[in-house]
């Protein structure tokens, strides 16, 4: 199910909005409760979902959609404030977990009041909720504060069985099996997936322990039993290591499992390092970083203030356009009243927030690279009709710096189809970025760059969280014997700096305090010029160095030894084995998984537009060359940038590439 299709099925009454939202809490239900897929915070409650989606369905009766988004089901990151539906954002931190939770209603001289209006709500949220009229399903986990690649580091559930904060799991190896089932079964036939008459029958037929519509219950039986042996860890189980559980990437891990599961079209999430782009490799979608600054931050809870972006993840890279346009075009009230401008210009809260877009259904700024959108790409029905060679005008850089020595062949392969494809079948140009103009220790560099920068601005970001302003307060005395309070460094601290110490050490998790003490430690006196100024420069220089490849967003720039997008991959690994009784979780390196985000990094310190794109295994002529049932070639990922305000340019290819 896509967006377009289902705005086209809301809008000939096939299906109504409370159907597939009806069903989306299905899949919810069974990717929680029977896959153990953990990608949800908080499920809201089904009454909730299927009153906003009626008051889509009415709105759509008579007229009044407030577009392609009204009725869709959606979700939003942990961290993220969405007002009545997630009264405080937590981040999946443990600090943020306890004392913030509000009532329904509260006291005043007048009486009780409703706190619908008064709680917290994101610039974002309210864009999409409200103004959008998306349907929120749930809140999606993530790795703790967003610190974290793999899913690992949720700093509120547990897995008591292995004594560690409990995972997200990747849906891919569990939908390969679906898909497997059902087409043996013969209950499933990919050319039907075409038919809008499939989705309505399934839709109509979804129920929460069976939303997939297996219609054999040993099939359905046996395929629960797989999963709990695989949780388990069952030696003696051969499934285990046929259908293995899989890591999703993170940080907005529960947003890319949300959306390949299905549950959710839309998923919202930010992306500080490669926290959108990383998991929609791993997990076959579309994952879309915007330039930085596009979209208010007002509400989302900051790690890393200088680099978060919101973002969003969905199935296809023509939800992402959708989604693109709706979330940046103007509301109706700003129309209305005569004024003008993006959604963040009238609504934004955020001061750091900064526009890179005239108008968001448009993309000229006046540059031949930037022609309006539908000169190349129309929208007919909702069914894309695509110009014969409609990158004709486009040069695609292929950095020779992004080629490092670890790049494992497979992933080499599907980079140089790719580039192909957009040439043969687009009509790009292809341009090779030598290391004289581009090199790569600079992309080796990046990396430890970030590190220093993130880890120094979440130590100053997060010393709010004392417990005295923001954040738990425990009792130290709950923590610490009257041995460790009269021993070693605790007896040299005050009754106060104890208690903060407690406060903290319950509060955040093994991976957050490890980049809260690290950025304090570059933060000193003695290392701040060695560590953190000197990641600043070259920050400053590798920005420099990427932004000088493109031709100008913003003049009439025709260098023709210029590019105007690159093309490298997401990820340079597979995603690893979660369930060998726990063991290869608990073994990882904390800092051999910072190397996971090595090709998504240079990016987010440039502030570049990026998207990550899935390589379509069954086109692409190179073998899995990995063992098992696992076809590990959906598991790849192609991501797209270019100079910073160029997102509708980085859609438009990303659409051909795929």
């Amino acid at each position: 199910m896509t967006i377009a299709r289902a705005a086209r099925l809301f809008r000939s009454s096939k299906i109504t909005c409370e159907q597939l939202c009806h069903h989306s809490y299905n899949l919810a239900y069974f990717a929680e409760n029977s896959l153990h897929l953990n990608s949800y915070a908080k499920l809201v409650p089904l009454e909730q979902i299927l009153q906003q989606a009626s008051q889509s369905d009415e709105r759509i009766r008579n007229g009044n959609s407030k577009g392609l988004l009204d009725g869709i089901p959606v979700t939003i990151k942990a961290n993220i404030a969405v007002g009545r539906y997630w009264e405080m954002p937590n981040a999946c931190s443990a600090i943020l977990s306890s004392g913030n939770e509000l009532e329904d209603t509260y006291s005043t001289d007048e009486g009780e009041c409703s706190l619908n209006n008064q709680v917290y709500e994101s610039d974002i949220a309210r864009r999409l909720l409200t103004d959008c009229g998306a349907v929120l399903i749930g809140i999606t986990n993530m790795d703790e504060f967003g610190m974290g690649s793999l899913g690992i580091n949720n700093g509120l559930q547990r897995d008591v069985q292995h004594k560690r904060p409990s995972p997200t799991y990747n849906p891919v190896p569990w939908m390969q099996r679906l898909a497997s089932l059902l087409e043996s079964k013969q209950y499933l036939r990919i050319k039907d997936c075409e038919n809008d008459d499939y989705w309505v029958g399934k839709l109509v037929n979804s129920t929460p322990g069976n939303p997939h519509g297996i219609h054999d219950e040993n099939c359905l039986a046996d395929l629960l039993e797989e999963v709990q042996n695989s949780i388990r860890g069952e030696e003696n189980c051969h499934r285990t290591d046929e259908f293995p559980l899989l890591s999703p990437g993170g940080s907005s891990s529960g947003a890319a499992v949300a959306t390949s599961h299905g549950s959710s079209l839309l998923s919202i999430g930010t992306d500080t390092g490669g926290s959108l782009r990383l998991p929609s490799a791993w997990t076959s979608t579309v994952g879309f970083k915007p330039s930085y600054g596009t979209y208010s931050r007002y509400g989302v809870v900051s790690y890393v203030s200088s680099l978060d972006t919101i973002g969003f993840i969905t199935a296809t890279t023509e939800c992402a356009e959708i989604a693109w346009r709706c979330l940046g075009a103007k509301s109706k009230a700003a129309r209305a009243d005569g004024t003008s401008g993006r959604w963040n210009v009238q609504l934004s809260r955020d001061s750091t927030a900064r526009v890179y877009h005239k108008d968001s259904n448009l993309c000229d700024h006046n540059c031949h690279i930037h022609r309006p959108l539908d000169q190349h790409t129309l929208f007919v029905g909702e069914t894309m009709v695509t110009a014969e060679k409609p990158l004709a005008d486009i040069r695609v850089g292929i950095p020779s710096a992004f080629s490092l020595e670890e790049i494992p062949p497979i992933i080499a392969s599907a980079w140089s189809e790719s580039a192909r494809s957009l040439q043969n079948n687009g009509g790009a140009t292809l341009v090779t970025i030598s290391e004289s103009e581009l090199a790569s220790p600079w992309i080796r560099l990046a990396l430890s760059s970030y590190y220093v920068l993130a880890c120094a601005e979440a130590s100053s970001n997060l010393s709010r969280y004392d417990g005295l302003r923001f954040g738990v307060n425990v009792n130290p005395d709950s923590l610490y014997s009257d041995h460790d309070a009269n021993n070693g460094p605790l007896c040299d601290m005050t009754a106060l700096e104890r208690q903060i110490s407690a406060n903290r050490a319950h509060g955040f998790g093994g991976e957050t305090q490890r980049r809260v003490l690290a950025g304090t430690s570059v933060l000193s006196s003695d290392r701040f010029h060695t560590h953190y100024e000197a990641a600043a420069v070259a920050r400053a220089n590798i920005s420099r160095s990427l932004e000088n490849l493109f031709r100008s967003s913003l003049t009439n720039d025709v260098d023709d030894e210029k590019v105007d997008v690159m093309l490298v991959p997401t990820a340079l690994t597979f995603p690893p084995k979660l369930n060998q009784n726990g063991d290869d979780m608990q073994q990882t390196d904390p800092t051999a998984a910072f190397a996971n985000d090595v090709m998504t990094i240079p990016i987010s310190l440039g502030g570049f537009p990026s998207v990550s794109v899935p390589v379509n295994a069954d086109k692409l002529n190179i073998e899995n060359g990995l063992p098992n049932n696992i076809d590990l070639r959906n598991m790849i990922g192609m991501q797209i940038f270019a100079s910073r305000g160029s997102d509708d340019l980085v859609l438009r290819v990303a659409n051909e590439l795929q």
